[in-house]
């Protein structure tokens, strides 16, 4: 498997791991402002388990920048090779053309 596909792949499971732990900090959010006063226990551990998800969400964030780089990095590599190709191409055919030219014309003379 090539490595941007990789890299790409990798994104992708990044971003729906990080919907699901943004889907379920939302539950317990929700689930937390709907528990009244008795129950300041609960709260407390529900709104510990909200601030561990959304450093999950965090770092996963972080992962996913980290591999988005990769991916600009080597695509810029790819487009700067492409680049000094092209233009070796092109001196190489103009170096040819002109000595053709300059052949044919010395044998004209």
């Amino acid at each position: 498997m090539p490595v941007s596909q990789a890299t790409e792949d990798t994104l992708s499971s990044l971003r729906a791991e990080i919907r699901t732990l943004q889907d379920r900090t939302l539950k317990l959010e929700t689930y937390a402002d709907g528990l009244n006063d008795k129950h300041d226990t609960l709260r407390s551990e529900v709104r510990t388990e909200i601030a561990s998800l959304r450093n999950q969400i965090a770092s996963l964030e972080t992962k996913m920048e980290t591999a988005n780089k990769q991916i600009n990095t080597k695509l810029d590599r790819l487009f700067g090779a492409r680049s000094v190709v092209t233009a070796a191409i092109t001196l190489l055919t103009s170096i040819l053309g002109s000595g053709v030219v300059h052949l044919v014309v010395s044998i004209g003379k």
